[in-house]
This record gives C-alpha cells, structure tokens and sequence, in this order.
C-alpha cells in the first residue's frame, strides 16, 4: 500500500477505506472484559477510490460507559470530558466499526482529495492536519 498525501485533482471522487488496524487491540482476538465499557484506537487507511494511495486517520472507538467513567476529571472537575475524533458505540463489534467508517467514507466525496481529506478530519484525526499550511487547505 502507497502512503501518500493523495493530492488527486479527479472531479467527483470518493473517499475509500483501504484498511482498519489498531495498536491497542487485536482486532482478530480482542474481546472486552465488559462489552458496554471499553475504549481503543483505530488507524483507518483512507484514500481516494480512485487509486491505491492512502492518508491515516486515527479514531478513538468507545462506548456511553466509558465516557461516564471518566467524567471525573481533577483537571476540569467532574462535570464532563472533552471529545474529538470519537466513535461513541454501544457495544463491541469489529465489523460494526468497520461499516460505520466505510459508510462514512462512501458518504464523502469532492473535486479532489485534499477537500475530501478536509471532510474526514472532522471525524478522525488526519495525519496531515496539523502538518499542511492553511492556505494550502484553501
């Protein structure tokens, strides 16, 4: 698999998963211990549909019980965490979370790759969001 920055100039492309792995888990053996409590990150391979090119999008999978779990922070008191780049799931399933993300991706789609890539950094954290000048993501 290429990685690259995908600076496809394609009209009318389409966001693609090209593959979904985690550091944290094995997604082929994981199982949590309390399927309603449990939190990891996955690294999607997205890029456009028109190509093998690829861009990392990192998302923190979680469920309803493990925010409330944490909502006592000695930082902000116990009033609520911060979110972003989160999938909020109500229950373990690998292949639900690959879905939502495919659905996702079929979902979005531009003139090029770097306003579909824009799109995605809403969700999940791109790999080149905080490394592309702004007027470059004009």
């Amino acid at each position: 698999m290429r990685i690259s920055m995908c600076l496809t100039k394609e009209r009318n492309v389409k966001a693609e998963l090209k593959s979904l792995t985690s550091i944290d888990i094995d997604e082929l053996t994981y199982w949590p211990d309390d399927e309603a409590m449990f939190a990891f990150n996955v690294d999607a391979a997205i890029g456009p549909d028109t190509d093998d090119s690829s861009n990392n999008f990192c998302f923190f999978v979680c469920t309803p019980n493990w925010i409330s779990s944490k909502a006592i922070n000695r930082n902000f008191g116990d009033f609520g965490v911060f979110g972003r780049h989160m999938i909020v799931v109500i229950e373990y399933d690998w292949e639900k979370i690959r879905q939502l993300i495919e659905k996702l991706c079929s979902d979005t789609s531009g003139e090029s790759w770097n306003e579909i890539a824009r799109k995605l950094a809403s969700y999940g954290r791109w790999e080149f969001e905080d490394h592309i000048a702004t007027s470059a993501l004009a």
